[in-house]
């Protein structure tokens, strides 16, 4: 018996309906695209490649304010890193952070650190937090136990505005050393798919190796 088959149905159906009468994303539905570069200090014993291994990526982001209010107005900023050939079975590996307070959504103007919401599970087995902060050209990469202190992964620097309003991310895709931990993917996959599917937008599937049932869309 599937128990998370009503969750996701409801969730699902509720996202697509809001997407539909929107006209655009539900949450985050606008927002700016932009060439990066990300490059990895290294040596942090993660259990994940690209945390870990002292490299430099070429990317692409999308920022974007969560419910679309104007500025000054506060509201939940947040950025989706995409990674070119990283994920799982050579995808594209999407990251995902929002201004917050951990695990709570917060406004940018009162939460000066980024994170994930939702952890990821590493090669090794550890549970870890992906976080960013701003700065004045880009993002600091942070990374963190569950409730341990923020450590520098990397350094993101954002390049020219490119045209990616209809770029598609696909983060419960991860890669086989960095993943959403199979709860968090089931419960949040079908609600992405149904809200992409409403835009009419389609992005990068998981691949079968990556053991998700459609691929989450942001």
């Amino acid at each position: 018996m599937d128990v998370l088959s009503l969750p996701r149905t409801v969730i699902a159906t509720t996202l697509a309906a809001g997407t539909a009468l929107r006209g655009a994303r539900v949450f985050h539905p606008r927002g700016t695209t932009r060439t990066a570069t990300l490059t990895v200090s290294g040596g942090l014993g993660t259990g994940a490649r690209l945390l870990d291994e002292p490299a430099v990526h070429p990317g692409v982001v999308r920022l974007s304010r969560g419910a679309g209010l104007p500025a000054p107005l506060p509201d939940v900023d947040g950025l989706a890193l995409r990674l070119p050939g990283l994920g799982v079975d050579g995808a594209p590996l999407d990251l995902l952070v929002n201004s917050a307070w951990r695990y709570t959504f917060a406004p940018s103007v009162v939460a000066g650190t980024w994170s994930a919401v939702l952890p990821h599970r590493t090669g090794s087995g550890r549970l870890v937090l992906l976080g960013a902060r701003p700065t004045s050209g880009g993002f600091t990469m942070l990374v963190a136990s569950p409730l341990g202190r923020w450590q520098q992964w990397g350094t993101l620097v954002l390049g020219a505005p490119v045209d990616g309003e209809d770029l598609a991310f696909a983060p419960t895709v991860g890669a086989d050393d960095l993943r959403h931990t199979e709860l968090f993917r089931a419960l949040r996959a079908r609600s992405y798919d149904a809200s992409q599917a409403a835009r009419g937008v389609q992005g990068p599937d998981a691949p079968p190796a990556a053991d998700v049932r459609v691929a989450e869309r942001r």
